[in-house]
């Protein structure tokens, strides 16, 4: 390329030396044209000076000249093949060199409208020839003293980059640029004199391992001088954009038996100081089901921990954090796994389960919060219960619901209180049948409402105990009469003869509460010594056979007759009051007895 833009300047020059040939030829011929008029006339020493000057001025031109060819040839042999800055400069020169080539024609071209005998506009003439020629000198030089100090500045910062590193040099993510390879030498020899390994626990205390405890020697895997071998310090522009990284590592040599024998004597791994880790759970808690998040522990492999202690060893670490490592050991279970998850949808669904229990006029609830602790087991097929439990609150629930045989206090038809303590009468839940029953119902989830099982049943329940109700038949044995209730109205009353007081009271009628078991018309009523047809019969006390009954065999009732002239235990009545309360009376009907 520079020889191209040589022979471009020299074509240029030659072709402007033509025309300033060309036109000294014209001068010439016009000196000799002159002719002696015009000697006459400017004076032949006049003209002789003017034809001087310009012979001088082309042999300056063709001077110049070839001290251009010998510059540019200068310049060509000291600029490198591929130095691409130098050419620009250089054809920008010989593109200005053209163009005050053209000026200086247009500058020689004579002016048609002067006179060419003019001395002082020739002189003028010549005074510009030599001030383009020295502008054209100038530039030229420029150029070739600028090229030389572009490359000898990109050459000197090269040299600099032979013994620094490059900009963006990294070495283990750390920034190393422009840095000498004795400071990246004394930052590995200072580190791995001063080197040890600290290991930090899950209780955020530390303990640390000094080369000396285990016999360790470091050796680096790559030397600062090995990295910038690897750069080129002339492409120095190339990794002023580009990052360049290198790996440092370290092979670590030591005892293991030492190191074992180290870690074995730590307060960290003794067994006594180790709590293995616990699986999430769900648990019930206040009728409601909750995850118990897993208990992570501090129960170190031994194993793991000698091969993560190694491994950083090697890599040239100086802490290792335990806990972001797999040397604890961990929980199965977590409290965001689908186990955990699933278990817990699967016990909400249960715990929405409501049983409404009811007897009678009263109601309750039982609800998670009763049943929640008594489950044992989830699983995928069924939830199981404990059976203890389950029978356990059925019991709880006789205990407080039960009236059967429990003393009571009545208000008699006069508005006595009187207090009943011999009842046969009252509710009885049956709680082996009762928690059998219940212990399906809660294995099935399902929300639903039951009456317990009885083995007694009272007329009502009411809050308060009372299960007698309104509708009953009070006796007052003490007046010898019977007041029959309906809905707390009296709908009839009667004189009666009870069991006989006679004979220590053998056949005295007991006090307390009972039902009617049943009615039957006629009847016939048997007893150790007699057997009587009655038209009524209504009996309440089975066992002791005692009802009410017709004795149409006694004329009068009432007063003091079962005293000494009593029933055998049997209630009676004149057969009116028979057949009126007999059409009254049904089974469970409440008979109150009371002296």
């Amino acid at each position: 390329m520079s020889k191209e833009i040589d022979n471009g300047i020299d074509d240029d020059i030659d072709t402007n030396t033509d025309d300033i040939n060309i036109s000294d030829d014209k001068n010439v011929s016009d000196d000799n044209d002159i002719s002696d008029s015009e000697k006459q006339i400017f004076g032949e020493e006049s003209v002789t000076e003017t034809a001087e000057s310009e012979k001088i001025f082309d042999e300056e031109q063709n001077s110049q000249k070839e001290d251009s060819d010998t510059i540019f040839e200068a310049a060509d042999s000291q600029l490198p093949p591929d130095d691409s800055a130098a050419t620009t400069v250089l054809t920008g020169m010989t593109d200005a060199v053209g163009n005050i080539s053209g000026t200086q024609e247009s500058d020689n071209a004579p002016a048609e409208t002067g006179t060419r005998h003019d001395t002082k506009n020739q002189d003028n003439k010549i005074e510009n020839k030599k001030s383009g020629t020295k502008k054209l000198s100038a530039l030229k030089i420029f150029g070739i003293v600028f090229a030389i100090v572009v490359v000898c500045t990109y050459v000197a910062v090269s040299v600099w980059f032979m013994f620094h590193y490059n900009y963006k040099t990294y070495i283990n993510g750390n920034d190393y640029s422009f840095f000498t390879l004795d400071e990246v030498d004394q930052y590995i020899g200072e580190y791995i004199s001063d080197y040890s390994l600290t290991l930090k626990l899950r209780d955020d205390s530390e303990y640390r391992i000094d080369t000396d405890d285990i016999g360790l020697v470091i050796r680096p895997n790559i030397t600062a001088k090995k990295i910038k071998n690897e750069q080129n310090g002339f492409l120095w522009p190339y990794y002023m954009c580009k990052r360049k990284d290198y790996e440092l590592y370290y092979t670590a040599d030591y005892d293991k038996d030492k190191l074992e024998s180290l870690l074995k004597k730590c307060d960290f791994t003794q067994e006594a100081n180790m709590e293995k880790p616990v699986n999430a759970s769900v648990e019930i808690k206040d009728g409601k089901s909750t995850i118990i998040p897993e208990t992570e522990g501090n129960y170190i492999d031994f194993t793991k921990l000698c091969c993560i202690i190694d491994e950083a060893l090697n890599k040239g670490d100086q802490l290792v954090d335990l806990d972001d490592t797999d040397v604890y050991e961990k929980p199965e279970v977590t409290a965001d796994s689908k186990e955990i998850i699933s278990e817990q949808a699967k016990l909400e669904k249960v715990l929405s389960m409501k049983i409404t229990y009811k007897i009678d006029e009263i109601s309750w609830e039982l609800t998670s919060e009763d049943y929640g602790d008594w489950i044992s087991d989830i699983s995928a097929e069924k939830i199981e219960f404990q059976k203890d439990k389950v029978h356990e609150y059925v019991q709880n629930m006789a205990d407080r619901y039960d009236t059967y045989g429990v003393p009571r206090n009545f208000r008699t038809h006069d508005g006595r209180i009187v207090t009943l303590d011999n009842t046969w009468y009252g509710w009885l839940i049956d709680v082996d049948s009762e928690a059998e029953e219940l212990y399906s119902v809660l294995e099935a989830g399902e929300s639903v409402e039951r009456v317990p099982i009885f083995d007694c049943y009272a007329a009502v329940y009411r809050d308060g105990g009372d299960d007698i109700g309104d509708t009953y038949i009070e006796c007052d044995f003490g007046q010898q009469h019977i007041y029959v209730y309906v809905n707390g109205e009296q709908v009839m009353d009667s004189d009666c003869v009870t069991g006989s007081l006679a004979d220590s009271g053998k056949y005295r009628t007991p006090g307390g509460v009972y039902t009617i078991l049943y009615t039957k018309t006629p009847a016939v009523l048997i007893g150790d010594d007699y057997e009587t047809p009655v038209k009524y019969w209504m009996p309440f006390i089975g066992e002791l056979g005692i009802g009410f009954h017709d004795a149409t065999w006694r004329s009068a009732f009432g007063g003091d007759i079962y005293k000494t002239g009593g029933s055998h235990g049997c209630v009676n009545l004149p057969l009116s009051a028979a057949e009126q309360l007999f059409n009254i009376a049904y089974e469970g009907m409440p008979v109150v007895c009371y002296y």
